[in-house]
């Protein structure tokens, strides 16, 4: 696990701390042009404000899409993966669940993986 400061959000399921984007390992939401997007960033925004410090545990089983780190980030003591899916703003990504390391967390059982 890494501990950055400076994260700003990006979009509905990446952050970007100290530099890196880190994309949520197995949670996605939808774009923000498309409806719902601009709702699930907003509700990370609240969570993780921009300048909070973030906790990331890299995805050891798939590390990178699109150039983004993958993994589960925390903040304020919450995993920002999961609440995204808590939420209902988000979704699991259930075609990854045979590679990422997270998908026998419970959360990440909790929502179909």
């Amino acid at each position: 696990m890494h501990y950055w400061n400076h994260t700003e959000i990006i979009d509905e399921d990446t952050v970007k701390v100290d530099g890196q984007s880190i994309r949520f390992a197995l949670a996605s939401a939808p774009e923000l042009d498309d409806g719902g997007g601009t709702s699930a960033r907003d509700f990370i925004k609240n969570i993780c404000p921009v300048g909070s410090s973030a906790l990331v545990d890299e995805d050891d089983g798939q590390t990178q899409s699109y150039g983004r780190i993958l993994g589960v980030v925390y903040s304020n003591g919450i995993n920002l993966n999961e609440q995204l899916l808590k939420s209902e703003f988000g979704h699991i990504v259930s075609g990854y669940c045979s590679s990422s390391e997270f998908s026998n967390s419970i959360w990440a059982r909790n929502y179909g993986c």
